[in-house]
């Protein structure tokens, strides 16, 4: 069994219940990540588009802190609750990744884990 590394950027908010990222032998598996800054608090209530940035600036710290770049991610997934905020979101993940994208699923689903979260990533991306 490989070995198992967690990844927790410096100064993000402690979440007891998982880790931000987990290294299992060359891949890096990213959690699911919601528009929380670095205090725990939320951000763009209401704005798919702000919400969604602030998603993937999460992302982008627990990448880097497993020595990676947002470039490397080669899956993400996305779980958005209402099928109006994919044009928002698709904006962002465009401006983040402006060629050579990463695969990608979207999910619309009932709701997330609070009801003022409108989007949650996860990602995959090989480290060697």
């Amino acid at each position: 069994m490989p070995e198992r590394k967690p990844v927790n950027p410096a100064g993000a908010a402690p979440n007891p219940a998982l880790s931000p990222g987990m290294i299992v032998g060359d891949f890096l598996f990213v959690s699911g990540h919601v528009a929380v800054d670095s205090s725990g608090n939320v951000v763009g209530a209401g704005d798919a588009e702000a919400q969604s940035r602030q998603v993937m600036a999460n992302i982008r710290e627990v990448v880097s802190a497993a020595g990676a770049k947002m470039e490397d991610v080669a899956k993400i997934t996305c779980f958005i609750t209402d099928i109006a905020y994919y044009p928002a979101y698709s904006k962002v993940r465009s401006e983040t990744w402006p060629k050579d994208p990463p695969a990608s699923s979207t999910v619309v689903v009932a709701g997330l884990v609070r009801p003022e979260f409108l989007v949650e990533v996860e990602a995959i991306v090989p480290l060697s």
